[in-house]
């Protein structure tokens, strides 16, 4: 895989605006097969290949059964599954079924570590409400620049309550899944990673990828349309909204659906957060309509340091052009109301984590010093720079995430509130595995009516305190241990982790 690192003053132009030339792909979508013993098996492979995220430019990637990202699993509720994984990359991976409720062994963290020419199989029953979750490499200190290859995927559990409520559920059709990413390019087309100081903060591009294109449009019906939104990126929060500024309904969050659609007209969706919406386009045949990242409005003051920020943090910029057909006759509709709303008791007492950032260290000497910074360890795709390996510049309670270390036990069966106090001077999105949690207040106040479904990741901001409430019905044991984590990629292997066992 050849290529070179390009520098800032060597990158490809910035997005135009209203391109939308091409066609949104969708990933194929996999049912497993089921067995005799009622078993349902999927297959994925690691692998490498070539793509066109933006037009006319050819770019190495890797990718899941294909050259970019990989097919969205769909997993019945209650139903036993295995996931045979191959890895036919040339450095060993993992893979994370983030979001799913299964036990330490299976989940795929950084101990989970699949070597080149190996597979690994995990077996589960995922009995959590439908859901959109996602899978994606976890190996240790190299997350950022994996996900940031193409390697990702997402996996609905479906439970048939959906269909029930009469809400769109046509995969492909009305039911679509979006999976948002940043990249950077560099004029050769090849993906560059890490090549700048500010990148520290967090890997951020100025090409906007949904499924692996750059702006690309989707033929809708005139009618209710689901978008499944998944934010991949590896560091960057999106705004979402349309640019005509009309309303949509958001009827789930990361892990489940609300108790009764939301309208709002701008949603926030941090790195590795999920939300469903709904749309009516009913009355738009025959019009363009675009969804996009209105970031000027919150972005900025997400950050309290200046580098953390891109010029289109400052503004915006569009992602995708719904063009409007005739109506497809589905009987779809918004009802009125989801599903019951969950409630969870604490058994234990709070539990504490203090988000630091970055805390003292030599990198960071260097980079208030205005000195450079040379990342290191192994290539990426195109030969972009990969990975920082064992450098560590961000904290959980002033620790840095250490393989031999557990940092937490909690007993099985257990209901624990956390608290998670951001004193760092830019918001973190906080994920735990393992579980979902519900969110009981930030600051003292409770949660938006958007974020009152089950979640597994919340962003918290720079001198907030945001409660959560989980609780821990799998076993997770010190070989195979569950993450809390920073979802800003960079952060997790710059040591913004930390490590809990259940049992």
């Amino acid at each position: 895989m050849g290529g070179v690192v390009i520098g800032a003053a060597g990158r490809a132009s910035a997005p135009r605006r209203g391109a939308f030339r091409r066609p949104l792909p969708i990933p194929v979508e996999s049912t497993g097969q089921l067995d005799a013993a009622g078993i349902r098996h999927y297959r994925l492979a690691t692998g490498y290949g070539t793509s066109e995220l933006v037009e006319g430019l050819q770019t190495s990637t890797w990718g899941y059964n294909g050259a970019w990202l990989g097919p969205t699993l769909r997993v019945p509720r209650d139903q036993p599954v295995n996931i045979h994984v191959r890895n036919s990359l040339n450095r060993p991976t993992t893979t994370h079924w983030h979001g799913a409720q299964v036990a330490g062994r299976v989940d795929g963290g950084p101990h989970s570590v699949i070597r080149p020419d190996h597979s690994w199989e995990a077996a589960y029953t995922l009995t959590q409400p439908a859901a959109t979750l996602w899978y994606h490499p976890h190996p240790h200190a190299y997350t950022g620049p994996q996900v940031y290859g193409g390697l990702a995927g997402m996996l609905w559990v479906d439970d048939g309550v959906d269909a029930q409520l009469k809400l769109p559920h046509t995969y492909g059709i009305d039911d679509i899944p979006v999976v948002l990413q940043d990249r950077r390019l560099g004029v050769d087309g090849q993906l560059a990673y890490m090549n700048a100081i500010g990148d520290l903060m967090g890997m951020k591009g100025d090409r906007f990828l949904v499924n692996g294109v750059e702006q690309p449009y989707l033929e809708a019906g005139a009618g209710w349309l689901r978008l499944r939104l998944l934010n991949a990126s590896n560091a960057r929060n999106y705004n979402i909204a349309f640019a005509d500024g009309r309303r949509f309904h958001v009827i789930a969050g990361d892990a489940g659906l609300l108790s009764e659609p939301t309208p709002v007209t701008h949603l926030l969706l941090s790195s590795g957060e999920r939300a469903e919406i709904l749309v009516d386009l009913s009355q738009d045949r025959d019009q363009r309509v675009v969804l996009r990242s209105d970031s000027s409005t919150i972005i900025p003051s997400l950050y309290r340091m200046p580098s953390a920020v891109d010029g289109l943090d400052r503004h915006g910029f569009d992602l995708l052009e719904l063009r409007v057909g005739p109506s497809l006759g589905l009987d779809t509709r918004l009802p009125d109301r989801l599903v019951d709303q969950p409630t969870l008791t604490a058994n234990q007492p709070p539990r504490r984590f203090l988000l630091n950032g970055m805390v003292g260290s030599e990198l960071w000497d260097r980079l208030r010093a205005g000195h450079g910074y040379s990342p290191r360890g192994n290539t990426g795709p195109g030969g972009m720079s990969a990975g920082v390996g064992d450098q560590k510049l961000f904290a959980i309670n002033s620790r840095f995430m250490d393989m031999q270390t557990i940092d937490a036990h909690i007993a099985l069966g257990s209901t624990e509130p956390w608290q998670v106090t951001n004193i760092s001077l830019m918001a973190h999105p906080f994920h735990m595995h393992g579980t979902s949690f519900l969110i009981r207040s930030r600051n003292g106040q409770p949660p938006p009516a958007h974020e009152r479904s089950w979640k597994d990741v919340v962003l918290v901001r720079g001198g907030e305190t945001v409660e959560l409430v989980a609780r821990f019905a799998h076993p997770a044991d010190k070989h195979y241990p569950f993450m809390y984590h920073c979802h800003i990629l960079e952060h997790e292997d710059n040591g913004m982790m930390g490590q809990f066992v259940v049992g």
